[in-house]
């Protein structure tokens, strides 16, 4: 129309324009008015309201008075047009009031002899306007959506080439040729600067609002199109009749007219923001109206629960009995695919019917369920609420299914008081004359066994076998992992209720939800982790988080998969490998609000402050400790560790007795909980260490053993440490044999740190015989160990990753030898450790200046050494005056890292070849 105007007043011809409105239908002569005023000759508008009066009183049979009035029109009008061509150009003319119709068809008939044009579009089939059908010199186009090529060459017009060019696919897809929506889309294009290589046009509120203008012209096509977007993927034109209470027929011409103006493809929103529009129009009254029925009209055509449920959630409201099975239902098949949030939505509204108690806790713990496993925080004040209403009923009447998952929760958020009474509440419902669910019973004694071991003793039922946590276990469960959740069900010995769910019974409902198995297995799996760890399986462990992780991630639970990989790291801290250790275990800790944790928060921070602390990252694993944790965190087994991580930062940073204090509370612990741990939390080498670091060699000696004697199967790594220790303990002669039983019983287990920390002492011990080769060569493997465990040991003290041995001072200060010895050049600043030892000449040294040199480095005292090598103390003290001014050095520590300078470079002792004093 816009274009014929244009043409018109070029070639001088009057054009007079007007449109109908679909709320002004009832509006005598509202079109012709538009027409008149169209024209500017306002001086013709004084008689539309003599018109309008009389028009308002005339009926369609007085054809007497409209005829007058109709001719009467018909002079004004072509009286306007002065003799000239006149054109008449309406748009959506099924729209127009009945008497201006009345008149246009009237001159559209005598526009033969008097130079008249009536142009008319029609968006849908009227009655009246069909009367145009039978005029002569009718001319009908059919006035279709732009094809690609043209919405292009629109877009040309509008624009660049380049860009119409690469846009011109994704417009017409999303607008369907419609040129107002193109003309959108581009506009919304410019607006956003999109890159210049895309090729996806932007869709923004400009072409939204284009949009909705299309629908609000047509009413009766809005309300079409609005029932469409209400059904969505469920959408037809029998339910949208029914939906709308209106005939199909007409329902289905009225999704051609939007699919021929490309408002809609195949009876489908071209695009999101469509639909959005489409809705948006909708008042919240009006949405829930037709989502109740939308519910109501799929659930009679059998569709699937999920779908029904969907349009239940939308409309919100309180579901009756049949709504709530429905909800149900979608629920576990939501939680099923992984479609967390859905199923949390389903069971927030089943939660609201008005059903009996044991369908309103087994609705109201799957939500619990459901919101843990995505945001544990958000399941606390759900667990308020139940916990309330189990006191106000009869506890002792409740399944211990239901108490087993309750106290998990309780345990899981570190609510002792809570955990006390839902304790009891399990305790006392095993009596004889209520069937058990051995089962769940058994599941949730492995969380308690982790979550609070001191409950074990009291715990109801008997405990499995310790040949039930094996590596043959670890298999089967972790091809379980792969299984779908029903067969995994089953492969853990939970059996599944069978057949389908019907409407709730009227007293309860058996239904358990197919991912409740997963959460059965769950438990098994992270009980046979914890196991294989302390028996040093780490391999087997690692595989079976894994599977885990996988099984997890399916169904979309964030705390185990975050669990799972926090395992993870442990795994590989235990292992050596601390860069993916530190990276795993960040990852899920970042996963997870630290509430969201609850007492588990240690596991991730535990390796992580650990880890940190092995490879020198102090400040890292500071900054971690000021996480905040859960006091009940310390009832856990998660706690010892995260004492273990924090004793083991404490003697890193010099303050060997609060490192003490932790590890020896950690044993206290242990001794106190009727379960056996194995390698998980090894105090008394710790502590031992501990004692190591403040002179204490006989304390440390006597841990030391105790660890040994405990039990012949000790774990290879327990009795590795256990061996180191007692070998820094000893005296120096009998320090070899144990630091090579050391060795062996790491190297088989796996252990590269620790391994990497006993050939570091037994290069020293090397050293300290003057067998530099074989020094040499350990400290090789140690650098290549400490390489794979994320260490660079070239730029750190050697000595750093050693246990302090019994009479080596700590770390100070220059020392006070040189005042002693009168030697002048002692107090020079050592060499830069950066510089090669064989960028130089090195330094020659005697082989009695080497041999009192690598024992003073060692950490002996000038006595010990004068003991050593049976001279006296003085000789001790010329020696060592001579090697300070050799090697340029001002302390012990100083020596000692220049030693192993020098040993790195040259394998060898440099000492002289001959002239050797002893």
């Amino acid at each position: 129309m816009g274009s014929l105007k244009e043409r018109a007043v070029e070639s001088g011809a009057v054009c007079l324009t007007a449109s109908g409105f679909a709320d002004e239908v009832a509006i005598p002569f509202n079109v012709v008015e538009q027409l008149i005023r169209s024209s500017g000759s306002l001086s013709a508008l004084d008689v539309v309201a003599r018109w309008r009066t009389a028009g308002e009183r005339y009926c369609e049979d007085e054809h007497g008075i409209l005829r007058n009035l109709v001719r009467e029109i018909s002079d004004i009008l072509h009286g306007i047009a002065g003799g000239r061509q006149l054109i008449i150009a309406v748009d959506d003319a099924e729209h127009a009031d009945y008497p201006s119709l009345m008149c246009l068809m009237h001159i559209a008939r005598h526009a033969c002899g008097t130079r008249t044009l009536v142009a008319v579009t029609c968006g849908q089939p009227h009655q009246p306007c069909s009367r145009f059908l039978s005029f002569q010199n009718l001319y009908k186009i059919e006035i279709e959506a732009l094809p690609e090529s043209e919405v292009g060459h629109l877009l040309q017009r509008q624009g660049d080439a380049g860009l119409a060019d690469r846009i011109r696919a994704s417009a017409h897809r999303v607008s369907g040729g419609n040129p107002r929506l193109v003309k959108a889309l581009l506009r919304d294009h410019r607006k956003a600067a999109a890159d210049a290589a895309e090729r996806d046009v932007t869709v923004g509120t400009e072409f939204q609002e284009s949009y909705r203008r299309c629908l609000l012209r047509h009413q009766a096509l809005l309300r079409v199109a609005q029932a469409l977007a209400v059904l969505d993927p469920y959408g037809s034109p029998r339910r949208v009749a029914e939906l709308l209470e209106c005939d199909e027929e007409r329902v289905t011409r009225a999704i051609g007219i939007l699919g021929s103006a490309g408002l809609l493809d195949a009876g489908r929103f071209r695009h999101p923001a469509a639909r959005a529009v489409a809705l948006e129009e909708l008042t919240a009254e009006d949405r829930s109206r037709l989502s109740a029925k939308a519910a109501a009209l799929l659930y009679h055509d059998g569709a699937d629960p999920s779908a029904v449920a969907e349009f239940l959630v939308a409309a919100g409201g309180t579901p009756d009995q049949k709504g709530a099975t429905v909800l149900w239902r979608a629920a576990l098949k939501n939680m099923d695919d992984g479609r967390i949030e859905e199923a949390i939505a389903c069971l927030r509204l089943a939660a609201r019917a008005d059903l009996g108690r044991w369908e309103h806790l087994d609705i109201h713990l799957t939500l619990i369920g459901a919101l843990w496993s995505s945001n544990p925080a958000a399941a606390e004040p759900e667990l308020d609420r139940l916990i309330g209403e189990v006191r106000t009923g009869s506890p002792s009447d409740i399944p211990q299914r239901y108490l087993c998952i309750l106290l998990f929760l309780v345990l899981w958020f570190g609510r002792s008081g809570d955990s006390e009474e839902v304790f009891a509440w399990l305790s006392g419902s095993s009596d004889a004359e209520k069937p058990s669910d051995p089962a769940a019973v058994r599941v949730t004694r492995q969380w308690v066994t982790f979550l609070k071991p001191a409950l074990i003793p009291d715990f109801p039922g008997k405990a499995g076998p310790d040949a039930e946590f094996n590596g043959l276990w670890a298999a089967n469960l972790e091809h379980g992992l792969h299984f779908s959740v029903d067969e995994l069900g089953m492969e853990i010995g939970y059996p599944q209720t069978p057949g389908p769910a019907g409407d709730f019974p009227a007293d309860t409902m058996h239904l358990v939800s197919p991912s409740h198995h997963f959460w059965f297995a769950y438990a098994y799996a992270c009980r046979i982790v914890w196991a294989l760890v302390a028996r040093g399986e780490t391999d087997t462990a690692d595989r079976l988080c894994e599977a885990l992780f996988a099984a997890a991630d399916r169904l979309n639970m964030k705390v185990p998969c975050a669990v799972a990989q926090a395992m993870r790291a442990y795994i590989r801290y235990r292992h050596g490998d601390f860069t993916s250790a530190i990276d795993l275990a960040g990852t899920a800790l970042r996963s997870l609000p630290p509430r969201g944790w609850g007492v588990t928060i240690g596991l991730p921070l535990s390796v992580l402050v650990a880890a940190n602390t092995a490879i020198g990252r102090l400040e890292e694993a500071q900054r971690y400790l000021r996480y905040w944790v859960p006091k009940e965190m310390f009832d856990s087994v998660v706690g010892l560790e995260y004492l273990r991580a924090r004793g083991h930062y404490c003697l890193a940073t010099n303050r060997p007795y609060a490192a003490l204090n932790d590890f020896v509370l950690g044993g206290k612990l242990l001794e106190k909980w009727p379960v056996e741990f194995g390698d998980l939390a090894p105090w008394r080498i710790d502590a031992a260490e501990a004692y190591l670091s403040v002179q204490e060699p006989a304390d440390a000696k006597r841990l030391a053993l105790e660890e040994l004697s405990l039990s012949p199967d000790r774990p290879l790594g327990v009795r590795g440490r256990a061996l180191r220790v007692l070998a820094m303990a000893e005296d120096p002669d009998k320090r070899r044999l144990l630091l090579y039983q050391s060795a062996k019983c790491l190297r088989d287990h796996g252990d590269r740190f620790e391994l990497a920390r006993t050939l570091t002492e037994l290069s020293h011990d090397f050293l300290s015989t003057g067998e530099t080769q074989q020094a040499r060569t350990a400290w090789h493997e140690v650098q290549k160990l400490m390489d794979e465990c994320g260490i660079s040991v070239r730029r750190e003290d050697p000595r750093g990753l050693l246990v302090s041995g019994a009479g080596t001072p700590p770390a100070a200060g220059p020392s006070h030898e040189a005042e002693r010895t009168g030697d002048g050049d002692a107090g020079t600043p050592p060499g830069d450790p950066g510089t090669p030892a064989g960028a130089a000449e090195q330094p020659v040294l005697s082989e009695a200046e080497w041999r009192v040199a690598t024992l003073a480095a060692s950490g002996m005292t000038n006595r010990q050494v004068a003991k050593s090598l049976y001279i006296t103390v003085s000789t001790v003290e010329q020696h060592l005056t001579r090697v300070y001014r050799k090697l340029s050095v001002g302390n012990r520590q100083d020596l000692s890292h220049r030693l192993w300078l020098l040993i790195g470079a040259t394998g060898q002792s440099s000492c002289r070849a001959s002239g050797s004093a002893r």
